[in-house]
C-alpha cells in the first residue's frame, strides 16, 4: 500500500536524506546534511516521504521563498529505481500543491533539466506548470553520479497555486503553424554515460533554442507527442 507521510523526526529525515543520496550519489559527500535538513523541516519546510508498505521510496523536499513574490521552492524529489514512472511523482506534487495553498503561498517553482524528457512531460502536461526562465549551468558543475560530465543547465517552473485545481494540458498532436519546437534527444541520462560528446551537442542547442525563444518572449504553451517543445 502506497502512503505519503510529512517526515518530521530525526529517524524519518534520515530515511528522505538516504533516498536522496542514492539518486543522486556523490563520492564522500552528502546532498544535504543532517543538521541543515532538521533547521529546515522544524522552521516549516516541506519533506515529505512517499512509502510502499513500511519501506520509503521517494522522498520531496521544499523550502519557504520570497522572490519575486512568497512562494515554496521544491528544491528536490526522488524515488528509487523500482518505483519511477509508475504515477508517484504526480501524487507527491498534487500533495505539494495542497500542502502549499493551505499556508497561503501564491505558488510553487522548480527546476529541471530540459533535455529530460519526462520530466518535461510531467511539468508541462501532467501538472500544467509554466516553464519561466532558463539558466544555464545554474547549479556549476555537480559532483554526483547522474549529472557529472554534464553541464547543470536547468529551467525555471511555475506552479501557480491561486486556482481550486490544477490544470492539466493534452498532449500537442498538431503544433499550430507558426509554432517553434525544440526537440529532445533519447533518454538523455544514458547518452550522457554513453556517448558525452553527443549529450553536449543536444545541451547546447538546447540551450541556443530556448534562450532565443524567451528573449523574442516566446512562450512554452505545450509538449508534443514527438517529445518537442512548443512555443509561441
Amino acid at each position: 500500500m502506497i502512503e505519503l507521510r510529512e517526515l518530521h523526526s530525526l529517524q524519518d529525515q534520515f530515511h528522505a536524506r538516504m533516498i536522496f543520496d542514492t539518486v543522486w550519489p556523490a563520492m564522500n559527500e552528502t546532498q544535504v546534511t543532517a543538521n541543515m535538513l532538521q533547521a529546515l523541516v522544524h522552521s516549516g519546510s516541506y519533506l515529505v516521504g512517499i512509502f510502499d508498505g513500511a519501506k520509503i521510496v521517494g522522498a520531496s523536499f521544499a523550502f519557504p521563498s520570497i522572490e519575486p513574490e512568497i512562494h515554496l521552492h521544491s528544491h528536490m524529489t526522488a524515488f528509487i529505481a523500482t518505483h519511477r514512472d509508475q504515477g508517484l511523482g504526480t501524487m507527491l506534487k498534487m500533495h505539494q500543491w495542497q500542502w502549499a495553498k493551505e499556508r497561503g503561498y501564491s505558488s510553487i517553482t522548480w527546476t529541471f533539466d530540459p533535455l529530460v524528457r519526462r520530466n518535461a512531460r510531467l511539468n508541462i502536461l501532467k501538472l500544467g506548470a509554466d516553464l519561466i526562465e532558463y539558466h544555464p549551468n545554474f547549479y556549476g558543475n555537480m559532483a554526483d553520479e547522474l549529472n557529472m560530465g554534464d553541464e547543470s543547465d536547468r529551467i525555471l517552473v511555475r506552479w501557480d497555486t491561486s486556482g481550486l485545481k490544477p490544470a492539466p494540458r493534452i498532449e500537442c498532436a498538431d503544433a499550430p503553424y507558426d509554432a517553434e519546437l525544440i526537440a529532445l534527444p533519447e533518454e538523455i541520462i544514458e547518452l550522457r554515460r554513453s556517448e558525452p560528446e553527443r549529450s553536449n551537442r543536444y545541451r547546447l542547442e538546447v540551450r541556443e533554442a530556448f534562450l532565443t525563444a524567451f528573449a523574442a518572449k516566446k512562450k512554452v504553451t505545450g509538449f508534443s507527442a514527438n517529445n518537442e517543445y512548443v512555443l509561441e
